[in-house]
């Protein structure tokens, strides 16, 4: 069909199928082919879905993730949605770029896009594929010639490199040889650390203290300019750094090239990112709960906030974005009752718990590392399933993939065993009976990394219908929980009942205040800073420590810790 007077909106669609190929000449080469052919067709006018551009970084089209997840996926989305006007074009450089999918699977696809009455032109060989196509014999064929083609030649690519890294595999477990591949930046060809070596370290250190991928990539550029290395690296390539085993020297499990961190640093990254405890810290955190409070009702994290010279109030974030619609907690809550719960029933359960496992550290490390391979297997496993149905749905043999899945599970059903074998060492070693020392005095010299560890212990406290709450490790069971009663005007104080397991506290069930006159921004923002006792805080003291003998808390400092 002729494609030579065409005109009306176009969307610019680009991808390529491999992470590796970022930063390489491919979208160059889509960019001036469809540059040309927009140069060729000057009532053409190129618009933008969202005012965002539609690129597929790294994303297969053999088995249709670009559709499923990607921005073509969007973009069909907003076609059936009538976001997208009738008459308009999807200009792609290749045919494989927009699909690489079997024929029907492509042909469901291109349906979709012409039943709204949308073409698709290829800027390289100037075909164009209109919605008349469908009942065009002639242009059919020529569009099923160009899906069988595009299909065929993923799946040689598919084998070819399957085959390839087999064979690499077999050489690296089995023989110890490390594998010819593309090294990353900071190794040499011969698996030796580089220069770059402590680019590296310091995206580790960095990400250790809480801070998040944009202000990663900012700092790492700071301190080492415009270095080839970080020359393309956004904030989702630095997290593929911190997630790669090449990191501690592994490849195929084995570790064959020099560590440019130890694995204590490498898995406490991954524990970090793969369980998000750091996903409600911020860099300008001040408040010692940071983190450390989250929403009952969506669980979604808690903001502090405060102005001028009154005390701080929680509120629930998701609640505050959406203007309260997707949340139906109370609009706030005060930081101080927050705070008071905090101090005087949680911080010594937890710090005790942070003690146990700064003790049980070589039992932690082997806990994350079997996590982290569970979690491995786990979708690879479930990969394989994925190609036993599509097998099985082409009429195909599914033996292979059965055997193959049979492998994993009973990895993952030995994984698991070993994870439990661990998980008992653990609990029967942990005694929750003292404080480490310099655990408290991290708590007293640096509030902030404070902080981190308390985030890094995965707990948080639970506000739901004015009810605090403090859940054992597993999230089984309420350790404590305190339910604000009413504000007492003329006791200027919150009035709370106390709940804890007898476990941890001597009395069950008690009543008791938080009164305000006992807190002062200052002393909210720094509980534990070294300043001159005044008759108001020694009387505060004095009504903390009923509290804690009523509630009975016994835990004791271990100076030896």
């Amino acid at each position: 069909m002729d494609a030579s007077n065409l005109s009306g909106n176009v969307y610019l669609y680009q991808r390529f199928s491999s992470s590796k190929q970022e930063g390489n000449s491919s979208l160059f080469r889509q960019g001036e082919a469809q540059k040309e052919w927009l140069s060729r067709h000057p009532n053409c006018v190129v618009v933008e879905l969202d005012e965002q551009p539609l690129i597929d970084s790294g994303v297969s089209a053999y088995k249709g993730k670009h559709v499923e997840h990607g921005s073509l996926g969007r973009l069909v989305k907003a076609i059936e949605s009538g976001l997208v006007e009738t008459g308009s074009i999807i200009l792609v450089e290749h045919f494989s770029r927009l699909t690489r999918m079997d024929i029907d699977q492509s042909e469901d696809l291109i349906k979709k896009i012409w039943k709204h009455g949308v073409s698709i032109v290829t800027a390289r060989g100037n075909n164009y594929y209109p919605p008349e196509a469908v009942n065009d014999t002639k242009s059919r064929i020529a569009l099923i010639i160009e899906i069988e083609k595009a299909h065929e030649e993923s799946k040689w690519r598919s084998k070819k490199v399957k085959s390839s890294w087999r064979q690499r595999e077999s050489l690296a477990r089995e023989h110890k040889i490390p594998p010819r591949m593309r090294m990353p930046f900071w190794l040499s060809p011969d698996g030796t650390l580089n220069e770059f070596a402590p680019v590296v370290r310091d995206l580790f250190s960095l990400h250790a203290m809480g801070k998040g991928q944009i202000v990663i990539a900012r700092e790492l550029r700071e301190r080492y300019g415009s270095i080839k290395p970080l020359l393309n690296h956004n904030p989702t390539k630095l997290i593929r750094i911190l997630q790669n085993e090449k990191c501690i020297g592994k490849v195929y499990g084995e570790k064959l090239y020099e560590a440019v961190v130890d694995e204590e640093t490498f898995y406490s990254a991954q524990r970090i990112h793969q369980e998000r405890l750091y996903t409600s810290i911020r860099e300008d955190r001040k408040w010692p709960l940071h983190g450390m409070v989250k929403c009952g009702h969506c669980g979604s994290g808690m903001s502090i906030q405060q102005s001028k010279d009154s005390l701080p109030l929680i509120r629930c974030s998701r609640k505050q974005r959406s203007g309260g619609d997707s949340c139906q907690s109370a609009s706030t809550f005060p930081y101080v009752i927050a705070y008071h719960f905090f101090i005087i029933y949680i911080e010594p359960v937890l710090m005790a718990m942070m003690t146990d496992n700064k003790r049980l550290k070589s039992f932690e490390l082997d806990q994350v590392k079997l996590q982290q391979e569970i979690r491995k297997s786990k979708a690879e496993l479930a990969e394989a399933d994925l190609h036993r149905k599509a097998r099985l749905d082409a009429g195909k043999n599914a033996k292979a993939s059965l055997t193959i899945m049979d492998e994993l599970q009973d990895n993952i059903d030995s994984l698991e065993e070993s994870l439990s074998v661990v998980h008992a060492k653990i609990a029967a070693q942990k005694s929750l009976s003292s404080i480490s020392k310099d655990i408290y005095e991290l708590s007293v010299e640096n509030p902030k990394e404070y902080n981190l560890e308390l985030n890094k212990t995965g707990l948080k406290i639970h506000l739901k219908d004015k009810k605090l709450s403090f859940y054992d490790p597993d999230n089984k069971r309420e350790i404590a929980s305190l339910r604000y009663v009413k504000y007492n005007r003329s006791r200027l104080s919150y009035e709370y009942t106390f709940q804890g397991v007898k476990e941890y506290y001597k009395t069950e069930l008690h009543s008791s205040e938080v009164r305000t006159k006992d807190w002062t921004l200052d002393k909210l923002l720094n509980p534990r800073r070294e300043r001159t006792m005044t008759p108001n805080d020694l009387a505060a003291l004095m009504h903390n420590l009923k509290i804690h003998e009523q509630s009975g808390t016994s835990f004791k400092l271990k100076s030896n810790e």
